[in-house]
């Protein structure tokens, strides 16, 4: 009987989370805005996605409010994402399990319309893990609403998802 009331009260609270989804709208403007930022993008190699939800295999989900971004510019990757999950292997020191990567060349392979999927491009890649030699494959679903989502998968520890939406590049700012 517990767990029929956790089920029921889970679906209860999914249901009232769809229902939020719907209550944000966008104009017109605002959604061809988003549409030619996720276009231009892709079509250009410059790609910004901020992280809004960490997804790992063995644990809830958790949203992320600490600016966690993934970057692909000039095929350079540049990331820093959490991991939360089960590991195989020992790491040298805690930054090291993060999904880590400083302006690491990436060869990026593009499929526009995808079959079978409903996103707008598959975009996926492979990098070494800039603390050992640890290879991360990557697939990103990104969507002309600006959502993408993310697997990050190894050899060494369980796959992670992450749901992101694009984002304009953040300026940098000049020291005086």
């Amino acid at each position: 009987m517990k767990t029929f009331k956790t089920t029921f009260l889970a679906l209860i609270a999914t249901a009232f989370v769809f229902a939020g989804c719907g209550a944000f709208t966008q104009t017109p403007q605002e959604k061809e805005e988003t549409a030619n930022l996720v276009t231009n993008g892709i079509e250009n190699g410059d790609i910004y996605i901020v992280i809004d939800r960490i997804q790992p295999r063995s644990f809830p989900q958790k949203e992320t409010m600490d600016g966690y971004s993934i970057s692909i510019k000039d095929g350079l990757l540049k990331c820093y994402l959490p991991y939360m999950g089960r590991v195989e292997t020992s790491f040298p020191n805690e930054d090291a399990i993060a999904v880590d990567a400083d302006n690491v060349p990436v060869s990026v392979k593009t499929t526009m319309n995808p079959r079978g999927r409903k996103c707008y491009a598959l975009l996926e890649f492979s990098f070494q893990n800039r603390y050992n030699s640890e290879i991360f494959y990557v697939t990103i679903e990104t969507y002309t609403n600006g959502m993408a989502y993310i697997k990050v998968d190894s050899q060494w520890r369980d796959f992670i998802n992450y749901t992101g939406h694009f984002d304009n590049r953040p300026v940098k700012k000049e020291k005086k």
